[in-house]
């Protein structure tokens, strides 16, 4: 398959199944491997492959009203876009090294699934997570050294309508079909991720909610009471958000939420610990500027 492989992905022989295959090494003995296949209609939907993984990784099966907030966001590519996912769980074996972790992306084809997939050591994951995706965009048609995100348009007329006040220095990314808005910062070389989105209900538990981002940075699962201690309110003109701050040993992700009128509102800042950090009074400054 055509895509720009890291360095150092190892090449592995081909399985019947597979159409690519790769490994990664990392300190202490840590590998991941990474894999593409596409299958037929028998492959199952977005959720059957989802659930698939979790049970690879000893997790419970999501409902389909858990789906959308499992996809961590849809990546935009030259030949449509590609739902992401990033799960945690137990390694098979009680192997750390080898796994632990699971970064897949599906994209539905005519008459085809398209699966790529990182599974292995949890921090190695991790860290191989951006070249993952470099990997899977340009293996999908995108000049490899473009951004996966473009300007973006306005909303449009039919999406509920927020208004906020942009900081200095955040440039407007594309929304991905997931995303209601998205915004990017770059500091030293080292860039930021900033979006909103919104689903109608309430968008999961926040114990839930937490420990899914907690994962996505390289955090363990953690209690709901340990969980709902982490929140801290903060207070919009008359709105009400929760938020959390979680530093991973790399990422650290700052969010806020709010449910109002029948919809959950989920505002994030992810990215490399020191960017974040600087960015972290202007994302405050973002929240408190949002008005429905």
């Amino acid at each position: 398959m055509a895509g720009i492989v890291p360095p150092n992905w190892e090449p592995q022989p081909l399985s019947q199944m597979r159409q690519a295959s790769f490994l990664v090494h990392g300190d202490n003995g840590a590998v991941a491997d990474i894999s593409f296949v596409t299958l037929g209609p028998a492959a199952g939907n977005i959720l059957d492959n989802i659930n698939r993984w979790l049970g690879q990784l000893a997790q419970p099966p999501i409902t389909q009203d858990k789906l959308a907030g499992t996809i961590e966001r849809l990546l935009p590519t030259a030949r449509g876009d590609v739902a992401i996912v990033d799960l945690s769980g137990q390694p098979e074996n009680g192997d750390a090294t080898k796994d632990g972790r699971i970064i897949g992306a599906i994209a539905s084809e005519e008459g085809k699934t398209a699966f790529y997939k990182m599974r292995g050591n949890p921090a190695l994951v991790g860290a191989q997570k951006e070249n993952f995706l470099k990997w899977v965009n340009s293996s999908r048609g995108a000049d490899s050294s473009a951004s996966a995100t473009t300007p973006a348009p306005p909303p449009s007329s039919d999406k509920p309508q927020i208004k906020w006040e942009v900081p200095a220095g955040w440039s407007p990314a594309a929304p991905a079909p997931m995303r209601y808005a998205s915004f990017s910062v770059e500091k030293n070389g080292e860039k930021a991720d900033i979006s909103v989105v919104t689903f109608a209900g309430d968008g999961g538990s926040d114990a839930d909610n937490i420990n899914r981002w907690r994962q996505q940075i390289g955090l363990p699962a953690a209690e709901a009471s340990a969980l709902n201690a982490m929140i801290v309110p903060v207070k919009a003109g008359e709105i009400n958000f929760s938020t959390v701050d979680l530093a991973g040993e790399t990422a650290h992700m700052l969010a806020g939420w709010t449910r109002r009128d029948g919809r959950a509102w989920f505002f994030k800042l992810t990215g490399p610990k020191a960017v974040v950090e600087q960015e972290k009074a202007k994302f405050m400054t973002f929240l408190q500027s949002v008005r429905f």
